[in-house]
């Protein structure tokens, strides 16, 4: 039970920075596309394209880190040397490396992924922890909980109501299991190089 208890709060709290860095790779790749693509007809364009590349790779590495964290081993992205003698050198070895593309994949795939998947979790815990502390908070609510036919607003009500929380604490285990092991999988296919 012990085993059981650990892997599921190590799965949640996966998917908890999950969430967070989702929200963080949505803004990054939004921001980024945007301004390389509307600054690239000028000059200052360049730079800002190197720029967005930069801190794709740094955003990435948030996750190649819990990634590498919940997998237990690294997960490191395998980038090309970047150095070249002229901006435009700079930029042909950035925006042909693989890696970059890989980093930019994973950011847009991460922010819609990452967010359903930390949406689920906090609906399915939030629903079984709510379910199971009713007895002891349903006389705070003036008007009891709403649950379908009845509104548990009586200790007796109550206690019916946490017995819906039974079947759903596997479905909450496995749920999170399942998303856990597929967003670590997706993160160390994407970043972490061929």
């Amino acid at each position: 039970m012990h085993s059981v208890i650990a892997r599921s709060s190590r799965d949640a709290a996966y998917l908890a920075v999950g969430m967070a860095t989702s929200i963080a790779a949505f803004g990054v790749w939004v921001a980024g596309v945007t301004v390389s693509l509307t600054l690239a007809v000028f000059v200052v364009g360049l730079p800002a394209i190197l720029a967005t590349a930069i801190v794709f790779r740094y955003t990435a590495e948030l996750d190649r880190l819990s990634a590498s964290l919940f997998l237990g081993r690294p997960v490191r992205g395998r980038y090309r040397d970047h150095a070249a003698a002229t901006l435009l050198g700079r930029l042909r070895a950035t925006m042909t490396d693989p890696q970059t593309w890989r980093d930019f994949a994973w950011l847009t795939a991460h922010s819609v992924v990452g967010f359903a998947f930390g949406t689920v979790v906090l609906t399915l815990v939030g629903s079984v922890v709510g379910l199971l502390s009713l007895p002891l908070r349903y006389w705070a609510l003036p008007d009891g909980v709403q649950f379908g036919l009845w509104t548990a607003d009586t200790l007796p009500l109550a206690l019916a109501s946490a017995v819906l929380a039974l079947p759903l604490i596997p479905v909450t285990l496995l749920a999170l299991r399942v998303m856990a092991r597929t967003e670590a999988r997706i993160a160390a296919a994407l970043l972490g190089g061929w």
